[in-house]
Order: structure tokens, then C-alpha cells, then sequence
């Protein structure tokens, strides 16, 4: 639970970070009546700059050995930074929309989306190479992307596919007519 108070308690409103516990690990059900000798705590955390994770990662850090100590423990905390904040180019995001709305219309694609933390390795391509990290939307009968309820809809697939095969042919296309010049 003090995990949870990290970001509230010390990150500023006007920017983001986020703290998951996905995993909480000690004892076995065969043994009910043994006192587990360890317990493993694990999961992920996000935000949009080195700052907020460099806060979060100090936060972490005192809370566990803190709470360890007032009960005569010892905690031992494995901070690994993997992925970096995903940032799309603003050039390849353009020409991304533009197959977009030529497919289902600039009515149906919401092109000044507010950032999200989602965890997402794409974004070390994106640190080597200009391109566009986009969502097709799935609907809204299911839960949301990682969420155990999520259902993918099988329907997308057809869409997902003719977005790709235009987003080719625009860039073929593109880069054909600069070669020509």
C-alpha cells in the first residue's frame, strides 16, 4: 500500500508517473503453517521523463528498506530501467493520420490524443528511427489492453490490415517522387 502513495505524495500534479504492483510472491500452499523466510514484490513503473522515475525510484528505495527496518527485516530492491518514454515523430505521426482518415475518415480518428504510459518497447525503435506509434480502435466490449478481461475483436483485423497496406503504399509513394527529383 505505501507503494501507492509515491506518486501522489511526491510527483507534481502537472506531470505523470505511475506505480503497478503486479506481483506479490511468498510462501506455499503446501506448507499453510510455515512463516515464509522471503517475500517478492514486483512490478513496473512509468512516466514521460527521467526526473519522475529518478523520484519514484528514490521513493521506493527508502520506503522499502524503511518499512523493513521497523520490522527487522531486510529489503533488498532491483530498480531495472527498461523502455524508455515512447515519443512519436511529429512528421511520421502526419503522414500516419493522413492513411488514417483517408480509410475511415477525419471524423473517426482522434489525432490530438492526450499522452498515455503505456509500457511499450516500440518506443527503442522510435529512439533509432522516425516513426508513428498509433492505437486501431478495438471498441469498447471488452477491458482495456493488459487488463485479464481484454477481448480482442477480431473484427479490427481487416481494418489493421488495409491501414498497413496503405501506409506503404503512401510511403512507396513518397519515396518514388523524391528519388524522381
Amino acid at each position: 500500500v505505501a507503494l501507492q502513495t509515491i506518486v501522489s505524495r511526491n510527483i507534481a500534479a502537472t506531470d505523470t508517473g505511475v506505480v503497478s504492483v503486479g506481483a506479490i510472491q511468498s510462501g506455499f500452499f503446501e506448507s499453510l503453517n510455515v512463516l515464509p523466510s522471503e517475500v517478492r514484490v514486483g512490478g513496473t513503473v512509468r512516466s514521460f521523463t527521467k526526473e519522475v522515475r529518478d523520484i519514484i525510484e528514490r521513493r521506493i528505495n527508502e520506503l522499502a528498506h524503511g518499512i523493513a527496518t521497523s520490522f527487522g527485516c531486510i529489503a533488498e530492491v532491483i530498480f531495472n530501467r527498461q523502455g524508455l518514454a515512447l515519443v512519436n515523430d511529429i512528421q511520421s505521426t502526419k503522414r500516419a493520420i493522413k492513411v488514417a482518415e483517408s480509410l475511415v475518415s477525419a471524423e473517426n480518428v482522434d489525432s490530438n490524443t492526450t499522452p498515455v504510459t503505456n509500457a511499450e518497447d516500440f518506443a527503442e525503435i522510435l529512439e533509432r528511427k522516425p516513426g508513428a506509434h498509433m492505437f486501431i480502435g478495438n471498441g469498447q466490449q471488452s477491458g482495456g489492453l493488459h487488463s485479464p478481461t481484454y477481448n480482442f475483436n477480431d473484427d479490427t483485423i481487416i481494418l489493421g490490415v488495409g491501414y498497413w497496406i496503405s501506409l506503404v503504399q503512401q510511403e512507396l509513394q513518397n519515396e518514388l517522387h523524391v528519388s524522381a527529383l
